[in-house]
């Protein structure tokens, strides 16, 4: 004779998960934009960690014209200062030695963050500044600057806090 038991909780289960899988499609179809947000000719990329991401934020960058430039600064009180300058236009100085991120690069090695299309990292002993151009809901660009911190016995490290420099533009 064949026990059925837990053949009814098994039945369930499946029917559960066809259900979601249903619903999860049905979804999709009558909402591709959150599957895909609508792209249109002036309308800057938003950077995350792909390849195929990273060039569409190197062509975004190019397309609304982001370079970088770095000088010493000198130091001060013995801790070395660099200038850093976005598109000829002196932003700061700031602690340490900065190096331009990409999409995978960083000091935290996870790259840009959500809506960030470029961005500097300048650190120095343990913390630093980081300057980034961020795409924002009108369809242009803001420059803000957050702060870097690396993780302390096992702790994690911070980055963000990002605050917008409204003196700056592109």
């Amino acid at each position: 004779m064949i026990s059925s038991k837990g053949f009814g909780l098994i039945t369930v289960v499946i029917a559960v998960a066809i259900i979601v899988a249903l619903g999860g499609g049905a979804y999709a179809v009558t909402h591709p934009e959150a599957m895909h947000p609508p792209m249109h000719e002036g309308s800057p990329a938003v950077a995350t960690t792909s390849a195929e991401d990273a060039s569409a934020a190197a062509a975004a960058d190019a397309k609304i014209g982001i370079h970088w430039s770095f000088k010493d600064a000198g130091e001060k009180e013995n801790i070395p200062y660099t200038e850093v300058s976005l598109n000829g236009k002196v932003v700061g100085e700031y602690q340490g030695s900065c190096a331009e991120i990409g999409a995978s690069g960083g000091i935290d090695g996870k790259g840009l963050v959500a809506g960030e299309l470029s961005a500097v990292q300048c650190y120095f002993a343990g913390a630093g500044d980081e300057i980034g151009v961020f795409a924002n809901e009108d369809g242009g660009t803001e420059v803000m600057v957050g702060s870097l911190e690396e993780p302390i016995e096992g702790g994690a490290g911070s980055r963000g806090d990002f605050k917008i420099r409204t003196d700056v533009k592109l």
